[in-house]
């Protein structure tokens, strides 16, 4: 009985997010906007949007196991159409148009904004940029596929993989996956990010202020563009061979910190502007470096005895201490650790996204440009079944 229950249970669910996905965000209407390139189609392009939506949203695990659902009659019913085999939605994922479904991104954007979702981060709209390791081959490969040896035992293999950046829009209580782009075999994962965030200044020129990364994202041409564009830049600094991290450091031993106490957190801030060793950024930068005690208590046999974690930070960002204090520029920094262990720590545990369903890099592109990406009922399904 219980297991009745819960199967019901997971049925609800589905029913109300996808009664909330049209509702709220028009998607079924919006899955009409999506293109392919075949010739004279038998099934109609909106169809198999609408299946990658579903089969994430009902977290399954691969196109086989899609298949084992897909023909039941209440998939029929609100697909609208005659559901498409496992073949035919490998074959149309190779030839989604990404521009359309990008544009179906848009509108969810567009109306996350007019309902007021999207709110500010103190003040500011905040975008985060990251890379991620998707699934890996031996033996399947494809043009934008990244290749690296592995030894195995005493044999050398040369194993395919893929890597993708994202741009997500975070927020105090939200986070939306804004676009993606995969990294090219002997592409620079900056490079592909760079091509990513010009697109976004393009298509989303308001929707965020402040860009935040990892230290891979602090250079000169990428904060350049940025401020180009008039936004500005919190990235983190560690590389202790350059110039700007020496000087800042020696520079933090001759300054009293600044100390914040947060809960259990004991905070020590160092924040110094004015340097100039970017002249390319044509703006001076700012450094600040945190040095973030939390007190806890572990358990040593049989006994809890008291410890105490400390974690050093430091970044580099645009911004100047008049226009943003210390406090905010250290939670924008931080902030950045919602796309990792929020976002691709759930996607790969809740949506699978340490694979790639079909091997080709337009079909990769397709399910993580899905809007089931985007806010939803938290309280997804997580087994198949309407």
């Amino acid at each position: 009985m219980e297991e009745v229950e819960g199967v019901r249970g997971v049925r609800t669910i589905v029913r109300r997010a996808l009664s909330y996905s049209d509702k709220v965000f028009g998607l079924h209407n919006q899955w009409g906007r999506v293109r392919d390139c075949r010739p004279q189609p038998q099934i109609p392009t909106e169809v198999f949007p609408a299946v990658l939506f579903l089969m994430s949203l009902c977290r399954l695990r691969s196109f086989n196991e899609l298949e084992q659902y897909i023909h039941q009659p209440a998939w029929q019913r609100w697909l609208g159409h005659r559901a498409p085999s496992v073949d035919e939605i490998a074959y149309v994922s190779e030839r989604m148009d990404l521009g359309s479904l990008r544009e179906v991104l848009a509108h969810l954007y567009i109306r996350l904004m007019r309902n007021k979702v999207l709110k500010p981060m103190r003040g500011w709209r905040v975008g985060a940029v990251d890379g991620h390791e998707i699934g890996w081959s031996y033996k399947r490969c494809c043009e934008k596929c990244l290749t690296r040896q592995i030894e195995l035992g005493e044999e050398q293999r040369t194993q395919y993989y893929h890597r993708i950046v994202v741009f997500q829009l975070l927020g105090e209580d939200f986070r939306l996956l804004l676009d993606a782009e995969l990294i090219g075999n002997g592409e620079d994962e900056v490079a592909a990010a760079t091509r990513m965030i010009r697109r976004v200044l393009r298509r989303f020129p308001r929707s965020f202020d402040i860009l935040t990364g990892d230290a891979l994202y602090a250079r000169t041409g990428l904060l350049r563009l940025l401020r180009r564009h008039g936004k500005h830049a919190v990235m983190v600094l560690k590389d202790e061979r350059r110039n700007l991290f020496i000087d800042a450091r020696a520079l933090f031993a001759q300054q009293p910190p600044q100390v914040v106490e947060q809960g259990p957190t004991t905070s020590q801030w160092w924040d110094i502007e004015g340097f100039t060793y970017w002249p390319q950024v044509l703006h001076p930068v700012r450094v600040i470096r945190s040095l973030e005690s939390t007190r806890g208590r572990e358990r040593m046999g049989k006994q809890w005895v008291h410890s105490v974690q400390t974690h050093h930070w430091t970044w580099v960002t645009t911004l100047s201490q008049g226009e943003v204090p210390t406090a905010s520029v250290v939670r924008f920094g931080h902030a950045r650790w919602q796309i990792e262990n929020q976002s691709f720590n759930e996607l790969v545990t809740r949506w699978h996204a340490d694979h790639y369903f079909h091997p080709h890099p337009t079909s990769i592109l397709a399910l993580w440009l899905s809007p089931s990406s985007s806010p939803m009922p938290s309280s997804t399904a997580s087994s198949p079944g309407i």
